[in-house]
């Protein structure tokens, strides 16, 4: 975070002498100075969050969290005109749970008095280029459930002061679905700055969505591009104190005024309206309230006296309601603010990618809390003390979107402590699962479900059955067991499952013995998915799997890669985890799953012929394998693969890809990794002085991995391997390919650091590419960072498209902004973009779109190509304040003899007609973002035994808390959570306006039927972040009117014709506009789905949202319209057993 003083404007008015209490009402014509004092703190940056709010460790930085509330409870309650914003939960819950209730009580008069006002309110101030918009949500739901327990509070305003830019799903879905009437933030471009001054655009009306309704918000961008105070009003950064004894030879009452007054005017030059804000403060401010206070006290009677502005105590909420007040219309941005640069050899674009191994874990816990929150919110919360939940995760995965934290922009020892945090609550989540899968498993159910004592059906099905009698089968309802399994079942979540290692199944395959898989499908579909074991392959050489209706399911094994056999014994060298666990092989199989249920497998031993073992053909002479090595590679230059959904060539004698064709599309493509060598600011031209680093990238050269050190630029060798030049002297990729019935594999070794391997999995038509990058060489003093280009022969130009936070696809276009004319000085790391989730390149037939695991930073530098940063190595400090270069290692230390860090991650690549294109990649989006959930145990030994007179003692072996109920393809179960005394729901809708013909359309789904095996007895339609009723929401939230338009391009492709409101979903069900209905039982022809927006404004704001369940809701009752990209939030009241 750099902290730059704001060096604010101002205007000059004329005003009467006025008291420190003066308000806005005094001087109607007078230029209004809005002093708004806050304090940003920042939940771990230089220092960890325990250190921040003790105060500790302060040789990094002073700043302790606790002394600030301390003293400014004290300041305010010392005068009433005093007020204060305060916007970080995670601070603010710590500080409230260790206050006596006198405090308590002085707290809570104080923000019903309004002089303290929350603002944001989330559990820290979010990142919105790195983080996922299901973790937003949640993080900010964690604070505005806080506050409105405690006080009642409903935050209006959002106050994203330090992200290093911002988002479009921040505007609309967490700022106007959120009930906020405006958003504040401090950094914007500086070229985009220099212009909206220029035209007093700095305030605006922001519209984030292209799709979702009513989703504006008035936005204001403060002039200095921080959020500091003026220059010299710094009290507690040392700036000259108010000295108003004219007695003394120092008085300075005047001066200061006038100054204070420049400023003032400076900034009103370039606002709209007779008010303006000032912020007064900054990174961990008024831990001494007290001198904060008394100077601003004398500043302000001293400029009211002396007339020309009318200055007072205020909040963004006062200041809001003045700027509505103007009932006048603003200008329109329709875009967003990336990427950010504050100079022109300094875009933040190189954090998109920062601590990339850290990006990943944030998202797969984030994924793992949705899935754990489902099994907890149907088992039941323990009581108090009795056992796990998820708490700790959603804390540690919440404080973890801070915008120094999901960034990668921290120091390594805050690193550190972040990533101490999210594994202890994983594993206590984890510890959720498996007691509830277990119980589940041996047939015990949810506590105080009347189940009769009847015994459930079993689930009969042949191979030969389709998957849609599958799902009906495991939707049946599934009941108490008189007889559950006496044995336990002991199951363990693995961690290491992505370096093929488990402790379960490697111990368990090394003696000859089978396992159970269980897998949980935390998807509102069914899917089908390739599942992976890790094993030991010393006691067999072909294993057998058998799924939850004792069927044969197709099995490989396959040895465990090179990279995968040096990354397990780089960590074993380090300590991080036991080399017992290292599998040599992997047992892989497709599983298909119920929604929102589990199915478990058994994985044994096979006897006979190792029929099951896959082959390996090579390109290397020399190659060590441990299976039979097939020459054909040498022999062919094309080698294919095809599971008869997609089909990849690869050229031998380059080792690289060559094609990809998926059913009757096809494209020329390669893949390739390269590395841009770090600036280290040591130019000697004018853009000495900026070096890439955790924030900043800035590249000085692009070079081939494969052929390090031989003085070819990379795309000079790319642009030979796709025949253009000669083909003599081609560096080769060492090219290993792996064949059996489940997944066909190319491993590609382009370095001993840097690896891919591309597979397709039987039934699938994505193409999954792992990539493994590091320890990233660092020998010749050279700062590296990894990307992998994919070229093909798309006609895109210069266009591409990236997801905002895993919502709406937005179009770029290189070297161009919609809003301002860019000058372009950084033709590389200025067209960067943050990739949440998805990117993609198109023409008029195609769409090629690449879908990532973890937030990375991508671009599209030529038509057709996609590039996506993976990995970072920098070496010097990039001067944005966190003091260290990016130069991470397996052993979570700086400057020390230990290896640098290894990260693994997956692409899935998605090849369709540009018409149909949508489907496959919102639903594979989906499917990457959230993972089945795999436990393992040994194979219970009763399985099978009837040892009782009650009958058959045996497992459930598949289960669906839906009771098999399947959402629509365009529908996602948001959140599932049992909060202890209602259960929160979301349901989302995952296409925006216009992206398929069909599915765009808005959705009705039976919200009953997907959660009738839960007891609720209201449920109430909520905000956003469950901290209000919808309908007040709607009622009371501000609105203003835009005027001219900012940007001069929509967010999405417009050439695809917008579909018409009707029928929407894959079942074809009637459905569109808003409504949450109950249905007349019984004459289903009178139906009534469809509200015009006034009518349901109406019938919102009278409160017919809300619908008694007393008696029980009826399966057909609670049906819930989804218009694209929008996402409702519902509130199920518990109904007593």
């Amino acid at each position: 975070m750099l902290l730059i003083l704001a060096t604010a404007a101002s205007c000059r008015g004329t005003a009467t002498p006025h008291s420190a209490d003066a308000t806005a009402d005094a001087h109607p014509a007078t230029l209004k100075v809005h002093v708004v004092c806050h304090s940003h703190d920042d939940a771990g940056w230089l220092k960890t969050v325990d250190q921040y709010y003790y105060g500790a460790n302060n040789s990094i930085q002073v700043a302790g969290v606790q002394y600030t509330l301390d003293t400014v409870v004290q300041a305010l309650t010392a005068n009433p005109a005093r007020k204060f914003v305060y916007g970080e939960m995670g601070f603010f819950m710590r500080w409230w749970a260790q206050q006596d209730e006198d405090t308590r009580a002085l707290v809570t008069q104080l923000v019903e008095d309004g002089q303290l006002e929350f603002v944001n309110g989330g559990y820290v101030q979010h990142d919105e280029a790195t983080a996922h918009y299901v973790a937003m949500v949640d993080q900010t739901t964690l604070g505005h459930t806080f506050l409105r327990k405690t006080f009642g509070a409903v935050p209006r305003i959002g106050w994203q002061i330090d992200p290093f830019g911002h988002s479009a799903t921040q505007a609309g879905l967490l700022s106007a679905y959120a009930g906020f009437d405006a958003l504040f933030f401090g950094r914007a471009d500086y070229q985009d700055m220099a212009h909206r001054k220029n035209v007093s655009a700095l305030e605006m009306v922001w519209q984030g969505s292209s799709s979702l309704a009513d989703a504006s918000i008035f936005t204001g961008n403060f002039i200095s591009g921080n959020y500091g105070p003026p220059e010299g009003f710094a009290f507690e950064w040392a700036d000259p104190p108010i000295m108003d004894d004219p007695r003394l030879d120092e008085f300075n009452v005047h001066e200061r005024v006038d100054a204070f007054v420049e400023q003032c005017q400076r900034m009103a030059a370039s606002t709209r309206g007779p008010d303006i804000m000032l912020t007064i403060g900054s990174d961990f401010q008024f831990a001494n309230a007290h001198l904060q206070y008394k100077n601003l006290d004398k500043l302000i009677r001293a400029v009211n006296s002396d007339g020309r502005v009318n200055a007072f105590y205020s909040t963004p909420e006062a200041y809001v309601r003045a700027k509505h007040a103007y009932k006048e219309s603003w200008p329109l941005k329709q875009d967003d603010f990336f990427p950010y640069a504050d100079f022109p050899h300094a875009f933040w674009t190189g954090y998109f990618t920062s601590r990339p191994a850290s990006k990943g874990f944030i998202r797969s816990a984030t994924s793992f809390l949705q899935a754990a929150r489902q099994l907890e919110a149907f088992m039941g919360l323990p009581g108090k003390e009795a056992g796990p939940t998820t708490e700790a995760l959603e804390e540690a995965v919440s404080l973890l979107q801070h915008h120094d934290a999901i960034t990668g922009t921290e120091k390594q020892h805050v690193a550190c402590d972040y990533h101490r945090r999210l594994h202890r609550g994983l594993k206590y989540a984890q510890a959720v699962v498996t007691s509830a899968l277990e119980a589940l498993i041996r047939g015990q159910d949810r506590p105080g479900r009347d189940t009769g004592g009847v015994a459930p059906d079993s689930i009969t099905l042949d191979s030969s059955t389709g998957s849609d009698a599958y799902v009906a089968a495991s939707q049946r309802v599934l009941q108490e067991q008189p007889n559950p399994i006496d044995a336990p079942i002991t199951l363990e979540i693995c961690d290491w499952l992505n370096i093929t290692a488990c402790n379960t199944t490697v111990h368990l395959s090394s003696a000859g013995k089978g396992f159970m898989v269980a897998a949980y499908n935390p998807l509102g579909w069914s899917r089908e998915v390739p599942l992976r074991a890790p094993v030991s392959s010393s006691t067999a050489c072909a294993w057998a799997v058998t799924g939850p209706e004792n069927e044969a399911v197709t099995a490989q094994l396959l040895p465990a890669s090179p990279s995968t056999h040096d990354l397990q014994q780089l960590l074993a060298g380090v300590n991080a985890t036991c080399p017992t666990t290292f599998g040599d092989a992997e047992v892989a199989f497709v599983a298909r799953l119920p929604p929102l249920g589990y199915s478990t497998f058994f994985v044994q031993p096979a006897s006979g012929a190792c029929a099951g073992r896959g082959s390996i053909q090579s390109n290397a002479q020399d190659a060590s394998l441990q299976t039979d090595v097939d020459n054909a590679v040498d022999k062919e230059q094309y080698v294919s693969l095809d599971n008869g959904f997609a089909r990849l060539e690869f050229d031998t004698h380059t080792g690289l890809l060559h094609s990809l064709t998926v059913q009757d599309t096809k494209v020329q493509m390669s893949m390739h990794l390269a590395w841009y060598n770090s600036s280290d600011g040591l130019e000697t031209q004018e853009n000495r002085g900026q070096a890439s680093g955790a924030y900043i990238f800035r590249p000085n050269g692009l070079y081939n991995v494969s052929s390090e050190g031989s003085g070819e630029g990379w795309w000079g060798t790319l642009l030979r391997r796709l025949g253009i030049g000669s083909n003599q002297g081609d560096p080769i990729v060492q090219l290993d390919i792996v064949r059996g019935d489940v997944v066909l594999e190319a491993r590609q070794m382009f370095a001993n650091w840097a690896t891919l391997v591309t597979r397709l999995y039987k039934g699938q038509s994505q193409v999954e590419m792992e990539w493994t990058v590091g320890p990233i060489p660092f020998a010749d003093g050279l700062g590296k960072e990894v990307v992998v280009v994919y070229t093909s022969d798309v006609d895109s130009k210069d266009e591409f498209w990236t997801d905002a936070n895993g919502r709406e696809m937005i179009k770029r276009t290189r070297d161009y902004r919609p809003s301002w004319e860019l000058n372009v000085t950084e033709p590389v790391a200025g067209n960067y973009y943050p990739v949440t989730a998805a990117m993609y390149v198109q023409d008029a037939g195609k769409q090629l779109t690449v879908l990532t695991d973890r937030s990375q930073g991508g671009a599209s530098l030529q038509s057709g190509q996609m590039e996506v940063m993976l990995h970072r190595r920098t070496l010097a400090d990039d001067a944005r304040g966190v003091g260290e270069p990016l130069n991470e290692t397996a052993c979570g230390c700086l400057a020390c003899d230990c290896p640098g860090l290894v990260a693994r991650g997956r692409h899935w690549l998605v090849l369709a007609p540009r018409e149909e294109a949508a489907k496959p990649r919102r639903t594979l989006q989906q499917e990457l973002n959230d993972p089945p959930l795999l436990a393992f145990s040994a194979i219970p030994r009763e399985v099978g035994s009837s040892n009782a007179d009650g009958g058959r003692i045996g497992l459930r072996r598949t289960f669906s808390i839906s009771e098999g109920h399947i959402l629509h393809s365009n529908v996602h179960l948001l959140t599932l959570k049992d909060t202890g005394s209602s259960y929160l729901v979301r349901l989302a809708h995952l296409y925006q306006e216009g992206e398929d013909s069909i599915l765009s359309r808005p959705t009705t789904e039976n919200l009953n039927a997907v959660l009738q095996l839960l007891h609720y007895q209201e449920v109430r339609e909520m905000s956003l972040t469950g901290n209000q009723l919808h309908a007040d929401m709607q009622r009371d939230r501000l609105r203003f009117d835009a005027s001219n338009d900012l940007t001069t391009s929509w967010l999405h492709d417009a050439s695809v014709s917008h579909a018409s409101n009707g029928e929407g979903g894959d079942s074809g069900r009637s459905g569109s506009g808003r409504g949450i209905a109950r249905q007349a039982v019984g004459r289903p022809q009178q139906r009534q789905l469809l509200l015009d927006d006034s009518a349901e404004l109406a019938r919102l704001r009278a409160g017919a949202q809300i619908i008694d369940c007393h008696g029980g809701c009826a399966v057909d009752e609670l049906l819930v319209t989804l218009k694209p990209m929008e996402v409702r939030t519902f509130e199920l009241v518990y109904r007593p057993n």
